[in-house]
């Protein structure tokens, strides 16, 4: 991949984070629960596969998600093994959104965003701009 590509997914990135925190920032509605879950689903992709790419870049070999976020946490791409850890239950959540709907879990995952996973996903859009394409 070309540091031009990269700089594309930076982007998209900070993009996709913006747009989940304006969902958050709405009057809870069923509505907007459905929007916030699929930005959250969206952000969490490209945050996690932009996340792969840098490693890959650097060296390391990283698979799924699961792989790719215990490696960011080694590199020091996390603050704490308690942001890490938040970040693995962020995984767990996303993958119970995307294979089946239940009302009752939808409702626990949307709050665990808006409480959550949408500042960790901001957090880690900024810590995406800061990193060097060497």
């Amino acid at each position: 991949m070309s540091k031009e590509r990269f700089t594309e997914r930076q982007a998209d990135v900070r993009d996709s984070a913006a747009r989940l925190a304006e969902a958050v920032m709405q009057p809870d509605s069923d509505l907007i629960r459905d929007a916030t879950i699929q930005r959250f689903e969206f952000t969490f992709e490209v945050v996690w596969k932009t996340l792969k790419l840098y490693l890959e870049r650097q060296g390391y070999e990283c698979g799924g998600p699961r792989p790719t976020l215990k490696k960011a946490f080694a590199e020091n791409i996390f603050s704490t093994a308690e942001e890490a850890e938040r970040w693995l239950l962020m995984l767990d959540d996303r993958n119970l959104t995307s294979h089946a709907y239940d009302e009752e879990l939808a409702t626990r995952i949307y709050r665990s965003i808006v409480r959550d996973y949408a500042p960790l996903l901001g957090k880690m859009a900024g810590k995406i701009q800061t990193l060097e394409w060497d």
